[in-house]
């Protein structure tokens, strides 16, 4: 048993050397700061949401509705403008949550058991999870209009159909995206988007970790078993060893996201029994006249923003792999690149990236992987301008971190850095 612990021992000892404890500690305390950043930003999603409520009707029950809606989270503004598409314009412009329409003769129909439909206009302006959350409030702002509505029928001794009794106010949604608009609910539509984009970031996330584990373990290997030296001795001009070390990793990289991309579109079809494909066809007709479809150029995009950032990975796992000294050093060096990937795939699912203070937009912006994370909205909403400008971000990106990896290998050097945490005797 003492021997086995010996043993032990030293293998535990090899395994956490500074390189690898200090990228962790780094780690940890990112997703730390991150949390409290969703924390924080999470809570500013709490605060009331402003809708625009038309009244037509102008009665005291609309006045009710309006006083409830004031009453559950909900800023009311009032509007009664004829025209409804301008005052649909200013709300998105001001970034409202949705606009409320109280048809005129609203409080005689429901007094009469024969309420007309209140039209609620959802204006998308995210596919995030936050704004998700912001059509749940208008959900249940409705819900407590109804118990509002439902107790004063009953009070005041109406006798009638149970079900209108219970809901006497009853909403026709639309779903406003841009100048579009479709008759349907707002959580079947964000549903529908969610499950179209929620497999790329999954994808792009082990793509960039398989191919970043690989050409960074290659570099190290090729250290630890003396070969590096014998092929930068060969009479092959060293921007061609640096090119083609990173043109076959992208080749694997690029097969193996096709592989995982079918794999993980079976695994979702299967494990909600098909239910993703039927909710596509049923909303289906609504989703296009939204506009809310992948174009051939929508493809296009998407597909080179993917490859910029897998090359952009694919550079810095080369340079990380040169400081590695052999190959179970490698995990700990790539870890911050990790970091970097996993911090905009949180961000961009929990947050709307434009809502968020500006400090922190524009540290995600930054980082180069967070582009590929956010064309997908982007390319839905059609702000292919956004989509453009990260490209050639990532281009820029690419570029600059392939010539200092043509630089490291071009001398010597490359043979013998490595990090080094120790004390020197």
């Amino acid at each position: 048993m003492k021997k086995f612990l010996v043993l032990l021992k030293k293998e535990i000892m090899e395994l956490l050397t500074p390189q690898v404890i200090a990228p962790l500690l780094i780690t940890v305390a990112l997703f730390g700061i991150l949390g409290n950043v969703v924390g924080r930003e999470q809570k500013k999603a709490d605060q009331p949401k402003t809708i625009t409520v038309v009244n037509y009707d102008q009665t005291p029950l609309s006045n009710t509705l309006i006083d409830v809606f004031s009453k559950n989270n909900l800023k009311v503004e009032s509007n009664t403008d004829s025209q409804l598409d301008k005052i649909i314009s200013t709300a998105q412009v001001k970034e409202d949550t949705a606009v409320i329409v109280i048809p005129s003769g609203f409080e005689q129909s429901v007094l009469s058991l024969s309420p007309k439909q209140i039209e609620v206009y959802n204006l998308v302006h995210n596919f995030s999870l936050m704004g998700i959350k912001d059509f749940a409030s208008i959900a249940a702002g409705i819900g407590a209009v109804n118990n509002a509505v439902s107790n004063q029928l009953i009070a005041a001794g109406n006798v009638g159909d149970p079900t209108i009794l219970k809901m006497p106010v009853q909403a026709n949604n639309y779903v406003v995206v841009g100048d579009k608009k479709a008759n349907t609910s707002p959580e079947q539509v964000m549903g529908f988007i969610q499950s179209q984009t929620a497999f790329i970031p999954i994808i792009l996330f082990i793509v960039i970790v398989f191919a970043s584990q690989m050409i960074a373990t290659t570099i190290a290997q090729e250290k630890e078993n003396k070969t590096l030296e014998t092929l930068l001795t060969t009479p092959v001009n060293r921007k061609y060893i640096v090119i083609s070390k990173m043109a076959g990793a992208g080749i694997i990289a690029l097969a193996s996201s096709v592989i995982y991309m079918f794999g993980m579109k079976n695994y979702l079809n299967n494990i909600s029994g098909g239910t993703m494909s039927q909710a596509g066809v049923g909303i289906s007709e609504a989703v296009k006249e939204l506009g809310l479809v992948f174009t051939p150029e929508s493809y296009i995009y998407l597909g080179i923003s993917l490859f910029f950032c897998i090359l952009g990975a694919l550079a810095i796992s080369l340079i990380l792999g040169a400081f590695a000294e052999d190959v179970k050093s490698v995990a700990g060096l790539t870890s911050p690149l990790m970091v970097l990937v996993a911090i905009p795939y949180f961000v961009t699912m929990f947050l709307d990236i434009n809502t968020v203070s500006p400090v922190l937009r524009y540290v995600i912006y930054a980082i180069p992987f967070s582009h590929p994370f956010l064309a997908a909205p982007n390319l839905f909403l059609g702000n292919y301008t956004s989509v453009i400008y990260g490209i050639i971000y990532q281009a820029i990106f690419f570029v600059i971190f392939v010539l200092i990896a043509a630089k490291i290998f071009s001398t010597d050097k490359i043979v013998t850095m490595k990090l080094n945490f120790s004390k020197k005797k």
